[in-house]
């Protein structure tokens, strides 16, 4: 479940053509920490890993969307920090990956 929502991920964002070849890259490599980390949570929290990559694609594809259809971005991003904030002092790497992935797309500007 999680693998596939990953892949996901990396589908809406190698198709979104309101992201730059720079700031897709940046949003790849992020995924690809966050995935890493996302294992590691799996293996005690496995709900909270499939939530937390559930949220992040519903923001992945919040922000990439080129209609206007984006206002819930802000709620979308504040919803998925939340998700992550429990596991600050034992998942350190994934909360710092979680929030460089949302500062990215909040910096899209949709």
């Amino acid at each position: 479940m999680i693998e596939k929502t990953i892949g996901q991920i990396e589908e809406t964002l190698a198709g979104a053509s309101s992201l730059s070849e720079k700031r897709r890259a940046e949003l790849l490599k992020l995924l690809a920490e966050l995935k890493t980390e996302v294992a590691g949570l799996a293996e005690t929290h496995h709900d909270s890993a499939v939530n937390i990559t559930d949220k992040t694609r519903i923001s992945a594809d919040q922000a990439t969307r080129t209609d206007d259809g984006g206002p819930g971005l802000d709620s979308t991003i504040e919803e998925l920090k939340t998700a992550v904030e429990k596991f600050e002092a034992s998942h350190p790497g994934l909360v710092s990956v979680v929030n460089s992935f949302c500062n990215a797309l909040a910096d899209l500007g949709i």
